[in-house]
């Protein structure tokens, strides 16, 4: 183990499972092979919500330190608005009390209060700082429609996460696309660095329908299947989707299946209830994860236009893992269609493309489509167990820490 600490915080972190607290544990244990880490996060409010757990605690080589934060349920607005502000106050005050100078920090961007604080205390108490950008603000606010972009609130945001971005010795950032949308926010002057998200090959690995248990108890086993599962919120382009079920509704063996929860989880309820086609489970444990994504014939990731370079879709490398095809609408440019244009492992729309959307799956619900969407899975399993593996986003930041021994390449950086 070196000797340089590291601070890892982060609203999400295990035992959660959804996507930050997922990726941000498993970056923390990767690093703490050779590293004294230190996670600071709240209790669970997410995915484990309730889930007793110990203020602090040892977890594969990670001191976790729980602060005592407010917990109300993510759906209430203002509870998530308390959420952010008493973690960020608390995991403030705690890093000025037991840090030291030379310690290296490395904050997520949810909550963003929380980055505003973190950078001045970095800059004040002289640590390595890392901020890595899981979501931009305040764009992300104006794709989910709780911000007017031309807004007051929002030119205030915009300047203070400028501000913030400048507080960080490394910015890092899931994609192309992002790093370009960060790089008009503070310059070409200053690296941004590029670590995607990873899949997991070994957990997630593709499944015969007649073997798969998730396609045998939902009856799948014999029809082609067209998944969206995770996110169902305000950022996704369902109608889109929804509305290509409609028009495909008398194609007798194929069938939409929805999997996950989010703000537009209500008209996709509704739509199972009145179309035969439309099918909606709610989000699946994380053992099931490899069986529900692996029943797919293709998956799609439909993106409203206001997403370019805001986030990166972090199922998609847990997709390509199971051996399932991608169908993005999205913006040609985005992370999201650049990988699948390079890898050949799926298909790319534009967002809202109803027509091109009903004649890929009619395409795909054929014997000579369902060859092809089995191809293009199989490249997107290749890509990452080539590209996309835990260990390679771990020594990505590694190398940033000044540790290359565990580095197989130098981090992307614009």
């Amino acid at each position: 183990m070196t000797n340089v600490r590291l601070w890892v915080v982060s609203e999400l972190f295990y035992p959660e499972t959804t996507s930050t607290g997922y990726f941000l544990t498993g970056i923390a244990e990767g690093l703490a092979v050779d590293h004294d880490v230190h996670a600071l996060c709240s209790r669970p409010t997410y995915s484990e919500r309730g889930q007793r757990v110990p203020w602090r605690e040892q977890h594969k080589g990670v001191t976790i330190q729980r602060v005592r934060s407010s917990t109300f349920a993510k759906d209430w607005l203002l509870g998530r608005v308390l959420n952010m502000i008493t973690f960020s106050l608390l995991v403030t005050l705690t890093l000025l009390h037991k840090s030291r100078r030379g310690d290296a920090l490395l904050v997520v961007t949810n909550p963003p209060l929380a980055t505003l604080l973190l950078g001045i205390v970095a800059r004040w108490k002289g640590l390595r700082s890392i901020l890595l950008v899981h979501d931009v603000y305040p764009e992300v606010l104006h794709a989910t429609g709780h911000l007017r972009p031309a807004g007051p609130a929002s030119r205030l945001i915009e300047t203070v996460m400028r501000w913030v971005f400048r507080r960080y010795d490394d910015v890092v950032v899931l994609g192309r696309d992002m790093a370009e949308l960060i790089a008009r926010k503070i310059g070409t002057d200053r690296p941004i660095v590029i670590i995607p998200n990873w899949g997991d090959p070994e957990e997630v690995t593709p499944l015969a329908r007649g073997d798969n248990p998730f396609a045998i108890a939902h009856g799948l086993v014999d029809h082609t299947v067209i998944q969206f599962s995770g996110n169902l919120g305000r950022t996704h382009d369902i109608e889109t989707v929804l509305a290509a079920a409609r028009r495909l509704s008398d194609r007798a063996s194929l069938r939409f299946l929805f999997v996950g929860y989010g703000g537009k989880t209500d008209i996709i309820a509704d739509a199972s209830a009145c179309l035969p086609n439309v099918l909606f489970a709610p989000r699946q444990p994380r053992e099931m994860l490899g069986a529900m994504l692996s029943c797919a014939d293709a998956t799609l990731i439909a993106f409203s236009d206001k997403m370019l370079g805001v986030s990166v879709p972090s199922r998609m490398y847990n997709v390509m893992a199971a051996g399932a095809p991608l169908v993005a609408l999205a913006d040609p440019r985005s992370e999201l269609a650049q990988v699948i244009t390079e890898e050949t492992c799926g298909w790319t729309l534009t967002t809202g493309d109803i027509d091109g959307l009903c004649d890929l799956l009619t395409l795909i619900d054929s014997p000579a489509g369902r060859l092809e969407a089995r191809r293009r899975g199989e490249n997107g399993r290749n890509a990452v167990l080539h590209h996309y593996t835990r260990e390679t986003v771990v020594a990505g930041f590694a190398a940033l820490l000044g540790d290359t021994r565990r580095a197989t390449s130098a981090p992307r950086r614009t």
